[in-house]
């Protein structure tokens, strides 16, 4: 069963295309299986015209447990549907956090494709600003102050429901200061479309 969310009506939340994201995520950990944790080569990757586009996205697994496995990007490169293979390979077996996931367990997992829309850079001069423009629940928010950056999904309004509280998690995973905004600080924000489905 395909579940699909997001605050604006998208083409991916169409069956037809819910259904080939989750089946590109399912081949890829399927090829590995089969061959020896090797990538789905390109040309074996099933395209589709409405995945053409050059999209940014996170490929999270999950089983009863919990999470196994999430790994994506917030700049957009190259093909959608590649990229969804890519990461859905990264998030099995090369997520730093975790063990890589057996192929016993493969009938077991769930995955979630968070597409990202581009993001769209924030004016602004301090954090109160910041606060301001953000909007809970929906707004994903990426952060950058030189080479020091960090993204939340909106997923993440689950765990800190509160913008301030977002906003300074969010700051503590990128190393930052409690405290203060200068003008080096950069803020985007972005939408995401979450598309779930069960691999087996």
């Amino acid at each position: 069963m395909l579940a699909v969310s997001s605050f604006v009506q998208s083409e991916f939340e169409q069956p037809e295309i819910a259904q080939h994201i989750i089946q590109l995520v399912r081949d890829a950990l399927d090829y590995a299986y089969q061959h020896n944790h090797q990538r789905l080569p390109e040309h074996l990757i099933n395209p589709h015209p409405v995945l053409a586009n050059s999209l940014a996205c996170f490929v999270s697994l999950n089983d009863h447990s919990g999470l196994r496995g999430c790994v994506g990007t917030t700049v957009a490169n190259g093909r959608l549907d590649n990229n969804i293979v890519w990461y859905a390979h990264e998030a099995a077996f090369h997520d730093p956090r975790f063990d890589p996931i057996p192929a016993k367990d493969f009938a077991d997992l769930t995955c979630v494709v968070s597409i990202m829309s581009m993001p769209l850079p924030l004016q602004v001069d301090s954090e109160d600003q910041l606060l301001q423009q953000l909007i809970p629940q929906r707004d994903g928010l990426i952060i950058q102050y030189g080479q020091a950056t960090a993204v939340f999904l909106p997923c993440m309004w689950a765990q800190y429901p509160k913008a301030e509280d977002f906003l300074q998690a969010l700051k503590y995973k990128a190393g930052w200061p409690e405290h203060g905004w200068t003008h080096a600080m950069k803020a985007s924000v972005f939408q995401t479309y979450r598309i779930s489905g069960a691999l087996s």
